[in-house]
């Protein structure tokens, strides 16, 4: 669940301190796609997700609709076969996994380490105080930048970036483990700065779901 919950908001990790002093191309395209970045306050597409699990040898694609509001707002539908969905209210995160009828509720802090790039989706992190800029390669479309953690005790091994060439929105990224594990998402049909509904990020159960719930105290 946890491992799940994190690799999801790689996408929108908070681009904050890429910028820098030497004006070289990179670094252009750095501070390029941070600009957008922070314009953007809403955020809704298609995506699709292939999950390679290594220890099995096996790859899983998945496609699915997600609407994100800054600060921490967020929701992931995923479509058949494997219905889920994931909702953030900015304080709590519900997964549901059809299924299995059941639903974990989980405060939004307990995924947050300071080594976690979670923290970056409710702007409470810097991403250069956990990442290296490993490389910008600006030969393709999208363009895609290369990050390795600083601290050598994270599961993550290397996270990519993909932005537009044209606009520089982010339109993927790939996230890589130290277990040989990989998760691409790709976003189309980006639409962003519209209107989303508050109910948007609300959850309701399903009825004779289970409610795993661990949001309240010992």
């Amino acid at each position: 669940m946890i491992h799940f919950i994190k690799y999801i908001v790689f996408i929108f990790i908070l681009l904050s301190a890429l910028t820098g002093h030497t004006e070289t191309p990179e670094q252009q395209a750095l501070d390029a796609v941070q600009k957008n970045y922070e314009k953007v306050l809403t955020f809704e597409a298609i995506f699709t997700q292939k999950s390679y699990i290594k220890m099995m040898n096996k790859t899983r694609d998945t496609k699915g609709t997600v609407s994100i509001k800054k600060p921490g707002k967020m929701k992931w539908t995923y479509g058949a076969p494997d219905i889920q969905v994931l909702i953030s209210n900015g304080n709590t995160l519900w997964h549901y996994v059809s299924d299995e009828e059941q639903v974990t509720k989980v405060p939004i802090e307990s995924i947050y380490t300071a080594n976690t790039p979670a923290l970056f989706l409710a702007g409470k992190g810097k991403l250069i105080h956990t990442f290296n800029v490993e490389s910008v390669n600006l030969d393709k479309n999208p363009i895609s930048i290369t990050l390795t953690p600083k601290e050598d005790d994270q599961a993550l091994s290397r996270l990519q970036l993909f932005a537009n060439k044209k606009n520089y929105q982010i339109t993927g990224s790939t996230v890589y483990d130290k277990l040989g594990n990989k998760t691409e998402i790709r976003f189309s049909q980006i639409q962003t700065n519209k209107n989303i509904s508050e109910k948007t990020f609300q959850f309701q159960v399903p009825p004779n779901v289970e409610v795993l719930d661990y949001t309240k105290n010992p």
